[in-house]
């Protein structure tokens, strides 16, 4: 499914361009013989931004593409964190899942990001995301789907400071606020009963 694989760069390039430009190859090479400065590290949003799911309504058979892309883009972040050599606490764990939530937040085919943790507040992981082993992390959004409607998913994250990110679930979410819903329930159920009277 070519529409959810990570963008590649021109045919026979060094893979997805990362901002690169003509003066790349002009290192060590400039009159007088100057070098030009090196080029910074790339930021975890640049390093996701090759990632792209589709931004047209996705269907069903979208999925499986789309789970791979979401599993694709924890593999980038935990080596992103791996990679700067940092303590992993719970400050690099923030600044993982608030770039997680923010390429979420950018796709195309997905409205209404939430989570029913405070993912800006690193002083509370303890005490919530890793308060089972894994660390869990829901996140809550609705799919454009095909047919001009929305599907409501839950999107789950296994999170430990050993292991870093990794996907553990993505599913069509049946539940309100929490509890289970049968699976011809309306969508608006006041509306629904009301009618009914």
């Amino acid at each position: 499914m070519a529409s959810v694989q990570p963008q590649q760069g021109p045919p026979g390039g060094g893979g997805p361009q990362m901002g690169g430009g003509p003066a790349m190859g002009q290192m060590g090479g400039g009159p007088g013989g100057q070098r030009q400065p090196a080029q910074a590290v790339p930021t975890l949003a640049q390093k996701l931004a090759k990632y792209v799911l589709p931004s047209r309504p996705v269907t069903d058979s979208d999925m499986p593409g789309i789970k791979a892309m979401i599993d694709a883009v924890c593999g980038e972040i935990s080596t992103s964190i791996k990679s700067a050599g940092q303590k992993v606490d719970d400050e690099a764990i923030k600044s993982g899942v608030l770039g997680f939530q923010d390429w979420l937040k950018k796709q195309g085919c997905v409205t209404q990001v939430t989570s029913p943790y405070d993912v800006d507040s690193a002083d509370k992981y303890a005490g919530e995301i890793f308060a089972t082993y894994p660390g869990m992390l829901p996140f809550h959004f609705e799919f454009k789907m095909a047919g001009n409607v929305t599907k409501p998913y839950r999107l789950l994250l296994f999170i430990t400071k050993v292991d870093m990110f990794s996907l553990a679930s993505l599913v069509e979410n049946k539940t309100i606020n929490g509890v289970p819903v049968p699976k011809d329930w309306p969508e608006n159920p006041w509306t629904y009963w009301n009618n009914r009277l």
